[in-house]
């Protein structure tokens, strides 16, 4: 470890002391810390068009603030942020834009999302220095300060009319650290540019097997980690070659520039060489723990519908300890995870100023809403944010459920987006009940899952969803004959108004359909293609809204 390394990792936790002492505080008055936040912003945007719209300047209270200004969604913002885009300031915010983030695109149309200094750091204090503080704690016996593996990228997708950025929020953040993470990360900054997701992690893997001290690995979503580990265990043998040699793989897709700079950086090692070839030829079973010694923790988002890539992950590592850090979309920094071995979040009181619409079965249109000091245990909520990106009392379209509280402030469990939901009699499926009833599937039939997604098929009477699953398993017709029974069955277990379809033949049984190999990476490169960034990408589990994707799939079928 170089003394710069260490120097700077106790300066992150010392930074992270600091934060988590104000967290501590503010979470006991979260209530007042929160509605300081909604004032700040509307004093800061009274001048620009929309505060004068909705006259923020004469907004006295919460009351006041939900009465003149409406709940919102995109399609609301689309106009003004296409006017900003083009250069015009003050107009949703009276801050200049730094960048606009771009979301996941995963539930239909991509957004754009203005990025103001505000914004960024009031979300970077907590993900560069609390998280590091929290893991430092949980850790502090094996902690080494050795560098990390970061699946991330800092690849600009586009510029506006105006010369703004557009890119992901995680490449925005990357891009604003980009000087120190030489001293904190195994990839140069180089592979970080690398649009190619198969080369860009091999060439992760490539610097982290020559980091025999590998601390940690972190990816934004556990499904980028599974990803790196497929890689892995597909080009061991290209990696073990490249570093006895000290050369790249010809046969790796890159420019010529970039492989000759980063040739530059490695040099042979037949000592690692043979001993990572020693344990690759043992299997993969635990190949995480035993490549990297001194690893002891995995930092990445898992939980609801990403919960199905646990077991793999935790084929290769043995069940290293998983660490969620944050709950955070493109438009707001909602959670911080205190907990490692739980996958829940404390709602941060001073990034944005929330608003939260109780979930209720028969009341689809209810839009009063309720303050983060009035919400309670055991409810479901949809999330309404009013932030310091020109936002205001904006519908992010995420369902969160309160499970406790931490201090005074609640602590919460993300559920599902309300536009990833099966509806085809008013069964109201979501994300919830089908990561729920596959993973029982999957552990009850002992199945290989690579990836799934759904569809709503009403080319039939009764309708009824088909399910896309690829499989690393080969299976005959009587297989997938069980699987949809099984599978069926657990549905009807997870939403009950889903077995109440299902008993009155208003829905007829679950159709699996397989897919070929590979089918989610092609899926994956479509998104890619979009502009989303290599580590935002989201397989999406409903495909009502993403004819391309269905495009693809119809191309793949296995059964019909």
């Amino acid at each position: 470890m170089s003394i710069i390394s260490t120097a700077l990792y106790k300066i992150t936790i010392e930074g992270g002391s600091v934060v988590k002492r104000k967290f501590d505080k503010d979470t006991k008055t979260c209530k007042a810390v929160n509605e300081k936040v909604l004032f700040k912003i509307l004093r800061r945007n009274h001048k620009s068009e929309i505060g004068t719209k909705f006259k923020f300047k004469e907004i006295k209270s919460i009351e006041d603030f939900k009465t003149q200004v409406p709940l919102t969604e995109y399609s609301y913002y689309e106009n003004y942020i296409n006017r900003m885009s083009k250069g015009e300031s003050n107009v949703l915010t009276s801050e200049n834009v730094e960048y606009f983030g771009h979301t996941s695109g995963t539930t239909g149309k991509q957004k754009l999302i203005p990025s103001t200094k505000s914004s960024r750091k009031s979300a970077s204090k907590y993900m560069a220095l609390l998280t590091n503080k929290i893991c430092y704690d949980n850790f502090k016996n094996s902690w080494s300060y050795g560098k990390g593996l970061m699946i991330a990228d800092i690849v600009m997708t586009t510029y506006t009319e105006a010369g703004i950025p557009i890119c992901s929020a995680t490449s925005g953040g990357m891009n604003s650290i980009k000087r120190i993470l030489p001293y904190l990360y195994t990839s140069p900054i180089e592979v970080m540019k690398i649009k190619d997701k198969e080369a860009a992690l091999y060439l992760h893997l490539l610097f982290a097997l020559y980091e025999v001290n590998l601390m940690y690995i972190s990816g934004v979503f556990i499904s980028n980690v599974l990803d790196l580990f497929r890689v892995l265990e597909s080009n061991w043998q290209a990696l073990v070659s490249d570093i006895r040699k000290g050369r790249i793989s010809a046969n790796l897709k890159t420019d010529e520039n970039t492989r000759t700079y980063l040739n530059k950086l490695i040099k042979p090692n037949s000592v690692r060489a043979d001993k990572l070839e020693l344990e690759f030829n043992k299997g993969f079973n635990g190949i995480v723990r035993r490549i990297w010694p001194s690893l002891i923790y995995i930092i990445t988002v898992t939980g609801a519908n990403f919960s199905i890539y646990d077991d793999k992950v935790n084929h290769y590592t043995d069940s290293l300890p998983i660490y969620t850090p944050a709950y955070a979309a493109t438009e707001a920094m909602i959670g911080i995870n205190p907990y490692v071995g739980k996958v829940r979040y404390v709602i941060i009181p001073d990034t944005v100023f929330y608003e939260f619409i109780p979930i209720k079965e028969y009341k689809e249109n209810d839009t009063n809403t309720l303050c983060i000091d009035e919400i309670l245990i055991g409810k479901k909520y949809e999330v309404i944010v009013t932030n310091y990106q020109g936002l205001y009392r904006y519908r992010i379209g995420d369902v969160i459920k309160v499970v406790g509280f931490y201090n005074n402030c609640p602590e919460i469990e993300f559920l599902y987006r309300k536009n990833q939901v099966l509806n085809m009699v008013a069964e109201k499926t979501n994300e919830e009940h089908l990561t729920s009833a596959i993973n029982a599937t999957v552990k009850e039939l002992q199945l290989n899952v690579v990836d799934y997604t759904t569809f709503p098929d009403n080319s039939i009477t009764p309708g009824r969803y088909i399910f896309y699953f690829e499989f690393k398993n080969n299976l005959s017709e009587h297989n997938i004959k069980v699987i949809e029974q099984t599978l069926d069955s657990q549905l009807r277990k997870a939403n009950l108004a889903y077995d109440r379809a299902r008993a009155s033949h208003k829905l007829g049984m679950i159709k699996v359909v397989l897919v070929s190999s590979n089918t989610f990476n092609s899926i994956k490169e479509v998104l890619f293609n979009k502009g989303i960034s290599k580590n935002q990408i989201k397989v999406p589990r409903v495909l009502t809204n993403n004819p391309n994707i269905l495009s693809i799939i119809n191309k793949r079928k296995l059964t019909s």
